[in-house]
């Protein structure tokens, strides 16, 4: 086990983009903060914000839901972006720069270095992202206090526990699900870097690329479209807000329909039927069989390819 942590940790330190980007992400908030610029997506920037506090209860936790989820949600996607390329590029580089032959000179099983790098893109990274997120929402909430109490109103507003601890608590929803829904595509990602005799990334990219223009040409439908997309976007539906029919009372006929608000969306029961889905499941037996691929190739692969 102490072995697996060390590779753990040489991978981080290895790879300093999975702490860079976030604090980057930081520093810009703080420099935000610091310069009065803080916006609060449908709040609106502080500055016009003074009327905050006159809103209902009900509807500030719901603003600032909003904005705490929604730096979440940057925050993942940095660290998406983060995971994708570092999990591209985890076996390949290996063999690119030769250090392959040196690792393998050494009493590590192939198991273990691809389980530790494995580890770092669908466990550590979201954990980063996860703190990024809870320390982005604090640093919003203190710089939207700031600038509510210079405008005369209640600078607690920005830390109502509905609101904060509800971020926070999607934050980490969103963490957990996502190392198992991202499971499969981190394992696909590191097949292709251990495979790819050189540039990984259209390794990777093309196969499902080429696929999609097969069926949409010649068979005129969509299905491996829409299976990328559900991969790719379907864990959101986790916090997506439902939407309700409105009815015009004198005709009874339908004439739009209107956003449940997110502080009344049923979350645990998204998450009952999000992890009851054979979806999720069968992504984490495939990312099992695409790790153990990524293995095999690894183990008997040319290391001077």
């Amino acid at each position: 086990m102490s072995r697996f942590i060390w590779l753990v940790r040489r991978e981080i330190w290895e790879h300093k983009a999975i702490w860079v980007a976030p604090l980057i992400v930081l520093a810009c908030l703080v420099l935000a903060t610091l310069t009065g610029n803080i916006h609060l997506g449908p709040i609106g920037s502080m500055d016009a914000g003074a009327g905050l506090g006159a809103l209902p209860h009900d509807k500030q936790v719901r603003l600032l839901l909003v904005v705490y989820a929604g730096l979440a949600l940057v925050m993942d996607w940095v660290l998406g972006i983060v995971a994708f390329f570092y999990a591209l590029d985890s076996l390949y580089a290996d063999r690119r720069d030769r250090s392959v032959l040196f690792w393998k000179s050494l009493p590590l099983s192939d198991a273990e270095t691809v389980l530790s790098k494995f580890a770092v893109a669908a466990v550590v990274i979201p954990l980063v992202a996860l703190a990024g997120a809870v320390l982005a929402q604090l640093i919003v909430a203190a710089g939207g206090s700031a600038k509510l109490a210079m405008a005369g109103e209640a600078a607690g507003i920005m830390w109502q526990p509905q609101a904060i601890m509800g971020g926070i608590v999607m934050a980490a929803v969103w963490c957990v699900t996502a190392m198992f829904w991202f499971a499969p595509v981190i394992g696909y990602l590191m097949l292709a870097s251990a495979w790819a005799p050189r540039g990984p990334f259209l390794w990777a990219v093309l196969p499902p690329a080429a696929l999609y223009m097969f069926e949409k040409v010649l068979l005129q439908t969509n299905y491996v479209g829409d299976f990328i997309k559900e991969r790719l976007f379907g864990m959101l539906r986790i916090v997506r807000p439902e939407t309700v029919a409105q009815v015009d009372p004198k005709t009874g006929e339908e004439v739009g329909r209107e956003v449940i608000k997110l502080s009344e969306l049923d979350l645990s029961g998204s998450l009952r039927d999000f992890y009851a889905s054979a979806d999720l499941w069968l992504g984490v037996v495939a990312a099992a069989l695409l790790i153990a691929a990524a293995m095999w190739v690894r183990r008997y692969r040319d290391e001077t390819a």
